[in-house]
């Protein structure tokens, strides 16, 4: 599969500044989706980065805390075919300064050592560092009533863990408990919302650890896949308004498409600076349920009144899209 040259060029140079932080967390998903399922990116688009890759050191330097943005992009761009040893370079710059060490959260020290195991084998107290984190993993998977309740960053943190310790599906789950249930319940929760962002992230994982994706679910994302608009009006709102600007359920549909072996990241932009837009839709059915349990918990009086407002406002499709979630939760 090849990226073609309108998506790395509408990323790489039109959409943001590079070295801006926007560039940087849209430029570092489009190229991780890039390395991880497959894709091959001709040597003109991968030019594109050279200003980004020739200072990226200097970058990094002047900007540690960003270390985990900037050195899977050296990486990924490297594995592309962009000549250079400055992920050698900052790899070692990054041990230097012990970067892993200001990273408080599991799943970001985490992300950490797997770019850093890129290069060369962890050193005594990453692996150290590594292990403690894999108990940790086992007692948050060990649950999945816990991801029964909407949690999002909870939610966000589980698909990612299953990115970095399969090696997006290169490797096997290091660990004895089973995710799949965790897994299913944030799917369904995530379908229940219309979130076709994080039911992508979760699919993908489920494709990584080789178990099979529910066809609703995947008639879901093909539906919302190509309901995503692509606008070239106006400015673009950057990464930070992702209520304005759906880059990154852009890149994550697309980066699931491609892992289905279909056709994926096809738009012509024509050297212009797109934006990604879903058209306005009701609430979703999560949005209702939650509102009527809300009603029904603080004001037990009017919950029969509160359940009739549900009802009524459920429509046809909308009572269908509830019955076919509850129905793939269990296939």
């Amino acid at each position: 599969m090849y990226l073609n040259f309108d998506t790395v060029e509408a990323f790489a140079v039109k959409r943001n500044p590079q070295m801006s932080f926007p560039f940087l967390k849209e430029n570092g998903e489009l190229l991780s989706i890039a390395q991880n399922l497959g894709f091959i990116i001709e040597p003109r688009a991968v030019e594109l980065y050279r200003d980004f890759y020739d200072n990226a050191y200097t970058l990094i330097r002047c900007y540690p805390q960003y270390y985990r943005f900037i050195l899977p992009m050296v990486l990924d761009l490297e594995a592309a075919g962009m000549a250079g040893e400055q992920g050698r370079k900052i790899t070692n710059f990054v041990r230097q300064k012990d970067l892993l060490s200001f990273d408080t959260s599991d799943v970001r020290r985490l992300e950490a050592i797997f770019t850093l195991q890129r290069t060369t084998p962890l050193v005594e107290s990453e692996r150290a560092i590594y292990l403690s984190i894999l108990e940790r993993i086992e007692h948050l998977i060990a649950n999945p009533s816990w991801y029964t309740k909407f949690h999002k960053p909870l939610f966000y943190d589980l698909t990612h863990i299953i990115f970095y310790l399969t090696d997006f599906g290169r490797t096997d789950l290091p660990l004895a408990g089973d995710p799949a249930p965790s897994l299913m319940n944030i799917g369904l929760l995530a379908l229940l919302d219309n979130d076709a962002d994080l039911l992508s992230e979760v699919c993908l994982c489920l494709g990584y650890l080789r178990l099979p994706i529910p066809d609703y679910w995947d008639k879901f994302l093909t539906a919302y896949w190509e309901g995503i608009k692509v606008s070239f009006k106006g400015t673009v709102a950057s990464a930070l308004n992702p209520t304005i600007d759906e880059y990154h359920l852009y890149l994550v549909c697309n980066g699931y498409m491609a892992a289905q072996n279909r056709r994926a990241f096809q738009d012509s932009f024509k050297s212009q600076t797109p934006s990604f837009y879903v058209p306005p839709c009701p609430p979703s059915c999560l949005a209702q349920l939650s509102d009527y349990a809300h009603q029904a918990h603080f004001h037990p009086r009017q919950s029969d009144k509160a359940l009739n407002v549900l009802v009524s406002n459920f429509k046809e499709d909308e009572y269908a899209h509830w019955q076919n979630s509850l129905s793939s939760h269990s296939e």
